[in-house]
């Protein structure tokens, strides 16, 4: 199996293109079909709109229709078109579906069917595709253990592994998206100042949030390692959703600080070991994709956000805020907004040689 596939967790990733029958064939004409393909176990019966209608399976088709209860089906049923003996499916199930989704929508099925491949469908009931159980199960598993071995321990997000392979194939798919890198301002000294165990409450807080928006907006959410995280989602939403993540985080803000949060500010060591105020925890997020530029592999984008990262990090730095950093340099131009209304604008093509200016 391919684990690359696995890692979006979408029913339409395993799903098969088992052949589908047209409600007006004749019983004996689908019996020859199921004869000359020995491996299809279920098949879809559709309309002229490629809607499902019903369902034939072998083993119940040729016991209760072809041979029937004295062996002579084929001959009272051959004639038959399928819309007349066809098996109403149960339940079908949608192509958006997570594999923990259908899953949980299988318990729907009844005994005697319970193990019948699934139909998957598109919008309007158009058929799609037919998973086994056993190939769902299989993926799940599969999912499981490879995720397992990669997830952070202390937000149970995934980690490099699976951002790599997720973002390698959404290039190999050549799909439009957004990344957005996320990280903590200055928290080796709040770390410092509050402890550890308070430090991981941060990063724990901050994980939760963002698996909130995960299940919102349906993106992909990794944990990268200490306070770096990274959303894949469409560009269109990548600006929405980070400040949704700033204007979260900054609702904890008093139970992070306690009584420094009135004071806006707390003083810790900075890296010289020497004591310094340092603003209140703040994020900043930097944005990029393949809507502004041509992005060729994993690498390739992380040597384009460590420029983007590294503006973030600049003007948080300056504002003592939290900051988002959109890259717009394919028309040579990026625009930076800060949270509080502010607008930074970019306009040489090298972020290390541009000139911030507040607007």
């Amino acid at each position: 199996m391919d684990c690359i596939c696995y890692l979006n967790n979408k029913l339409e990733q395993i799903a098969e293109k088992t052949p589908s029958l047209p409600h007006s064939m004749l019983v004996k004409d689908a019996f020859l079909f199921l004869m000359q393909n020995d491996r299809v176990s279920l098949l879809p019966i559709v309309d002229e709109q490629d809607r499902v209608l019903g369902q034939i399976h072998r083993k119940r088709f040729i016991e209760g229709v072809i041979l029937s209860r004295y062996g002579y089906g084929i001959h009272l049923h051959g004639h038959k078109r399928l819309i007349e003996v066809m098996e109403k499916p149960e339940v079908l199930f949608p192509v958006h579906l997570t594999l923990e989704e259908a899953a949980l929508k299988i318990q729907e099925k009844s005994e005697e069917h319970f193990y019948d491949d699934i139909i998957v469908v598109k919008d309007h009931d158009k058929y799609f595709g037919t998973v086994s159980v056993r190939k769902l199960l299989e993926a799940l598993t599969l999912r499981s253990l490879m995720l397992a071995r990669d997830e952070n321990p202390l937000t149970c997000l995934p980690g490099n592994w699976a951002i790599k392979r997720y973002i390698d194939e959404k290039i190999s798919k050549n799909e439009k998206f957004d990344v957005i890198y996320i990280d903590l301002n200055n928290f080796k000294p709040f770390n410092d100042c509050y402890g550890f165990a308070k430090g991981d409450e941060v990063i724990v807080s901050l994980g939760e949030i963002l698996k909130r928006i995960q299940r919102k907006y349906d993106c992909f959410v990794g944990h990268i390692g200490g306070d770096d995280f990274v959303i894949v989602c469409k560009p269109e939403l990548s600006y929405k959703i980070a400040s949704e993540i700033v204007e979260e985080f900054e609702k904890l803000l008093p139970y992070f600080h306690g009584e420094e949060y009135q004071k806006g500010f707390y003083i810790s060591y900075n890296r010289k070991g020497e004591v310094q105020t340092f603003p209140l925890l703040s994020l900043s997020l930097a944005i990029t994709g393949t809507s502004t530029r041509r992005i060729e592999s994993y690498a390739h984008l992380a040597s384009i956000a460590s420029e983007v990262k590294s503006m973030a990090k600049q003007v948080a730095k300056t504002t003592g805020k939290s900051a988002i950093f959109k890259d717009r340099r394919m028309d040579a131009s990026s625009v930076l907004k800060s949270y509080y209304g502010g607008e930074y604008s970019c306009e040489e093509d090298s972020l290390k040689s541009t000139e911030i200016n507040w607007k």
